[in-house]
């Protein structure tokens, strides 16, 4: 006769104590991906602005090329200067949320069943 209780489908539920782990992890790691892609897309979002400011910023540096007045001038360059000090304020955020993604990561994946892949 066959052993049904040696079946490897028996054993992986026989454990009552591992099936509702089992079942937490599961359950509890949908919570943390619906946080995970809602700070990804905080970031895309970021960084579509930052793509904006860069066309603004390609656009006023064609104006420059053309301007003949020295008063003209001044005034683009100080819009180019105020325009790169908020790109590069926006870009370090966007860097510091990629970074704190990232550790998130790494200490997600130390949680066991929660491994690379």
């Amino acid at each position: 006769m066959n052993d049904l209780f040696s079946s490897s489908s028996f054993k992986k539920y026989a454990d009552l104590k591992d099936q509702v782990a089992l079942d937490e992890m599961e359950a509890g790691g949908g919570a943390n991906l619906d946080m995970f892609f809602e700070d990804v897309e905080g970031v895309k979002e970021d960084i579509r602005s930052l793509e904006a400011m860069h066309r603004r910023l390609q656009s006023v540096n064609e104006e420059s090329k053309t301007a003949h007045d020295a008063r003209a001038v001044k005034s683009l360059r100080a819009r180019m200067d105020g325009d790169v000090e908020q790109v590069l304020r926006r870009a370090k955020v966007v860097k510091a949320k990629l970074e704190a993604l990232d550790r998130a990561n790494a200490a997600s994946r130390k949680l066991p069943g929660c491994g690379a892949g």
